[in-house]
């Protein structure tokens, strides 16, 4: 060792005494620690308690959920109970949901959580549960509330008792008392439902109702045992309703109230009008009117659609349909029956059309205290706002009114101008009008129900009733010409018939008849209320006086019930007699269609007569004898078709049994068939008998006796001048 390194030993010992006597004197003395005290048991009896506690499932690797809570307590047995608890769930139908609480309690199993306080439930898109209590179970994330509880999401929220929340399938489940509302976008309600049960299904979009099913939608209400309904995506809107089960709806815009076993709504994609309303079972619908009732349909199953205004586009039915269209404004109440109907309409306007088909029945009250009634296979009604503008009906058409039947293939009615049109054929003939006084076919009619008013035209049929004489004076008379109570027919080419003055005009090849007893013209006027006949233009007759036939030609024949006078003219009037009297306002003329209908069943076609006498001149051929002049008359007795007297005026003559008389006038008497014939000054009265010729101003002779008086004077038959030479009686 060097001299030097054993003092530089000894000074670096020194060195470190110094400084540890330095430190030590400037720590002082070391303190005794106290050991900490252990912390607060929440339960003495949990065998384990921890804070910050983190619990995790997993399966098939893949995380399920998590329990978090403040403090965790496990008692023995496996029992743990969770203060301040969340339960996460992890991607259940494709949403996670936390549940969370004050307290939770869970078996050995940990299969079953018990969470109470304040529990609420919160999924990933905003839908949160709110109750007291609930049980989660950790095996299929299933929550259960046995008692109240309430949810919301967005616009819609809700509440019950005893709830049931799957989380994977994310339906919601209600037992009792169920109330959901949904609100627009200031918070006010839209929709208000309340059952006794509900259930909510997130994933399909639907709130399905079980029991008294109520439900407030503005001011409207609807009813039904259970119901459904679909909601939008984001579950703001409610955009269909199924209401089954003694469904109802009262109030609304577009409807009064509506009923039927089922009803399904379906509104527009923001819940907020309705598009369509479709009733099964039963099914009725009172509409909004303008006065306060509108119309009303049912049927079986109905089918109502609306546009965005409200307005009624559309309506179906099917099955005893039903609609009731009231009466406004002076406007008469209908109704139709039907097996069906399809209804369209226009926006603002409401329906305009309708069709029916199958057993169509409809009915209108004119106000009159008479019903209007048609059936046929199918009707087509056009609208005017609330009115009927017209009606088409087709197939095996029946219309009546009081007396009043009709009958066609086809009418087409005007309720504004109360006109009837008639048309087409069938089974049982043409279109056919009756009333008390008068049966009508024709190929095609037009019918004003007011009167009536009857426009007949193509192959015209009539029979004519006489009630007989208790109904004199009450318009339903025929000329006394023919015998009472029995049916009176008339053909022709065209009729006009006016009940309202009961008249009836024929026109075209016109036929009146009644057994043997005929008149034919171009133009045929009757009137019912006086018993009046005129027929006009190359007029004929062929009437049973004094039970012979007397067959007459004339331009024309005129019958005065009144006076008991029948008159053959053959002067053409200034004016035509019987003008077929103005249509009914509004009518058209009626076109010919369809088939010729056979003849009345018993009629008598009137029988071919001879070519008519010249235009100036008529004649009548009968008892009195065969007459020609320009106007004869005969005189009827009153209680019998018989002639009571017979006159004959302007250039007369007379064929008389085995005489010829000519004269300006001649006058019979039916009762002692005498004859007075009277001349002028420059033309005497000359008969002619056999070889023998008579003449004078006036003569009077009898029919039945060999008397003759010219002048006032009685003249014995030497007396006559002879013609030419008499014939040789032939030799024995």
């Amino acid at each position: 060792m060097a001299r030097w390194q054993k003092p530089a030993r000894l000074g670096i010992g020194v060195f470190g005494i110094v400084c540890a006597i330095v430190v030590y004197a400037a720590i002082g003395e070391r303190q005794t620690t106290t050991p900490p005290g252990r912390p607060l048991r929440l339960d003495p009896r949990a065998i384990i308690e921890s804070a910050g506690a983190a619990f995790q499932q997993f399966q098939n690797t893949r995380k399920d959920f998590v329990v978090e809570a403040e403090r965790q307590l496990t008692y023995e047995g496996g029992d743990t109970r969770f203060i301040g608890v969340t339960i996460t769930v992890r991607n259940r139908g494709g949403r996670d949901f936390v549940v969370s609480g004050r307290e939770a309690r869970s078996a050995d199993d940990n299969k079953e959580m018990e969470v109470t306080g304040s529990v609420t439930l919160v999924a990933s898109d905003g839908f949160t549960v709110h109750a007291e209590e609930a049980t989660f179970s950790q095996e299929n994330a299933i929550v259960q509330v046995p008692g109240a509880v309430s949810f919301e999401k967005g616009r819609m929220s809700g509440s019950g008792i005893g709830m049931t929340y799957n989380q994977g399938t994310d339906v919601l489940s209600l037992a009792q008392e169920t109330r959901v509302t949904v609100v627009d976008e200031q918070g006010r309600p839209v929709t208000e439902f309340s059952a006794g049960a509900g259930t909510l299904s997130r994933q399909e979009d639907f709130l399905a109702l079980e029991g008294s099913v109520h439900v407030l939608r503005g001011e409207q209400v609807l009813e039904a045992d259970r119901g459904v309904a679909r909601l939008s995506e984001n579950e703001e809107y409610v955009t269909f309703i199924e209401l089954r089960g003694n469904a109802r709806v009262t109030g609304g815009q577009s409807f009064e109230a509506m009923q039927a076993r089922d009803i399904d709504l379906d509104y527009t994609d923001d819940g907020a009008a309705l598009e369509r309303a479709t009733l099964t079972g039963d099914g009725l619908i009172a509409m909004s009117g303008a006065g306060g009732t509108g119309r009303r349909f049912a049927g079986d199953s109905l089918a109502l659609v609306f546009a965005a205004d409200a307005t009624l586009t559309s309506v179906s039915g099917r099955g005893s349909v039903r609609v009731d269209l009231p009466g406004s404004g002076g406007a008469a109440g209908r109704s139709v029956r039907a097996d069906a109907l399809d209804a369209v309409g226009q926006p603002g306007k409401g329906l305009t059309a309708a069709t029916f088909r199958g057993r169509v029945v409809y009915r209108e009250d004119p106000g009159r205290g008479a019903l209007r009634t048609a059936e046929s296979a199918a009707l087509q009604i056009e609208f005017a706002e609330d009115a009927v503008s017209r009606a088409r009906f087709t197939g095996g058409v029946r219309f009546g009114e009081d007396a009043l039947e009709a009958a066609a293939a086809a009418a087409e009615y005007v309720p504004a101008d109360g006109m009837l049109e008639l048309s087409g054929g069938g089974p049982g003939g043409g279109p056919r009008v009756a009333d008390r006084e008068i049966q009508v076919e024709a190929d095609a009619m037009k019918v004003g129900l007011a009167g009536p008013h009857i426009l007949a035209d193509g192959n015209v049929k009539t029979v004519l009733r006489r009630a007989g004489p208790a109904a004199a004076g009450k318009g339903d008379r025929v000329p006394g010409l023919f015998a009472e109570g029995e049916p009176v027919n008339v053909n022709a080419a065209s009729m006009n018939y006016d009940g309202r003055t009961s008249k009836a005009v024929y026109s075209g090849s016109a036929a009146l008849w009644q057994g043997e007893t005929a008149i034919r013209a171009d133009l045929l006027t009757l009137d019912r209320e006086g018993g009046d006949l005129v027929a006009a233009g190359n007029a004929r007759s062929s009437l049973l006086l004094d039970a012979v036939a007397s067959v007459g030609r004339a331009w024309e024949i005129r019958y005065d019930e009144g006076a008991r006078l029948i008159t053959y003219s053959g002067a053409i009037p200034a004016a035509p007699v019987g003008a077929i009297p103005a249509m009914p306002v509004g009518a058209t003329p009626v076109a010919p269609v369809g088939a010729i209908p056979a003849a009345p069943v018993g009629a008598t076609p009137v029988a071919p007569v001879a070519a008519v006498a010249p235009a100036s001149l008529v004649q009548l051929s009968g008892p009195p004898g065969d007459l020609r002049a320009r106007r004869i008359e005969v005189v009827l007795a009153r209680e019998a078709a018989r002639s009571d007297r017979l006159e004959a005026y302007g250039d007369v003559t007379a064929r008389i049994d085995t005489r010829s008389a000519t004269g300006d006038r001649l006058t019979y008497h039916a009762d002692d068939e005498r004859y007075v014939l009277t001349g002028i000054a420059t033309v005497p009265v000359r008969i002619v008998e056999e070889c023998r010729v008579t003449s004078g101003r006036t003569v009077t002779f009898f029919k039945s006796a060999d008397r003759i008086i010219v002048d006032g004077r009685e003249e014995v038959r030497t007396e006559s001048s002879r013609s030419g030479a008499c014939p040789q009686a032939a030799p024995r």
